[in-house]
């Protein structure tokens, strides 16, 4: 089975895009590019999908552009997976770099039902419960504590595109943050125990920038109460994800 790698890439970012279009033909892989959405260049009308309000309040600082096109983005390649006729997909932001491990993951990976994403990268991945070997080098489970943070690689379903499209409407947290959600959303989503892409060295430099910018637009502490009510009630709800019991079946069975 063919399986599609989306690539989510700004137009003006044409560095990037030469580096994971060489990292993808490194190893054989065919990439669909994916304009991304500039946060900074929309205007009022075209924020339909954003919740300002319930952002603020659910995650304690002020949206910024950069949230916004990253939300965006991914809700566009979500519709053309969810709309095409390929049954599953992975989507890529384009600061990662492949590994030899990608593909023959996905190919095992497709074999399996009972899934709709699979993260395939994380800042983190505490406590984490073991639900199925892929292979023999890699598993995917859950965590019982998060967020794991990253949303730059991950496989879907067609039908779990549309499941995420009708749960992530409107955005109302960071995509990252909303993506692992599935205890929410009901959504059946798990993610890989070791990472099946690397991050660039750009990628890390963004992170670390990103990081005093975040900082900068967190509300005043009075202000985030609501926020620290939100994350408890949350918390409880990802451990329950992680322990409930799921069902992956062999497709050939």
């Amino acid at each position: 089975m063919s399986i599609p790698v989306y690539v989510i890439n700004l137009d003006r970012s044409q560095e990037r895009l030469t580096a994971v279009k060489d990292s993808a033909k490194r190893y054989g892989i065919s990439i669909r590019r994916v304009p991304a959405v500039d946060g900074c260049a929309l205007p009022p009308s075209a924020l339909g999908d954003l919740d300002i309000a319930s952002f603020r309040r659910l995650h304690g600082k002020n949206v910024m552009p950069a949230e916004i096109g990253c939300y965006f983005s991914h809700l566009k390649t979500l519709e053309e997976i969810a709309g095409g006729n390929e049954p599953c997909a992975a989507i890529v932001e384009d600061d990662v770099e492949f590994t030899a491990d990608f593909m023959p993951f996905l190919e095992a990976l497709v074999q399996l039902s009972g899934w709709d994403a699979v993260k395939l990268v994380n800042h983190r991945t505490s406590l984490f419960r073991r639900f199925r070997r892929i292979n023999p080098d890699y598993s995917i489970g859950r965590c019982s504590h998060g967020p794991l943070g990253s949303s730059a690689a991950y496989a879907v379903t067609r039908e779990g595109a549309a499941k995420l499209l009708a749960a992530l409407r409107p955005m109302r947290l960071p995509y990252d943050v909303a993506l692992e959600r599935g205890w929410s959303g009901n959504y059946a989503i798990f993610t890989t125990d070791r990472p099946l892409v690397n991050f660039s060295r750009q990628a890390l430099s963004t992170i670390a920038d990103g990081r005093a910018a975040y900082a900068r637009a967190r509300l005043p502490a009075w202000k985030r109460i609501g926020t620290l009510m939100f994350r408890t009630s949350d918390y409880l709800g990802r451990m329950w994800f992680a322990w409930a019991p799921v069902r992956l079946t062999d497709e050939k069975k």
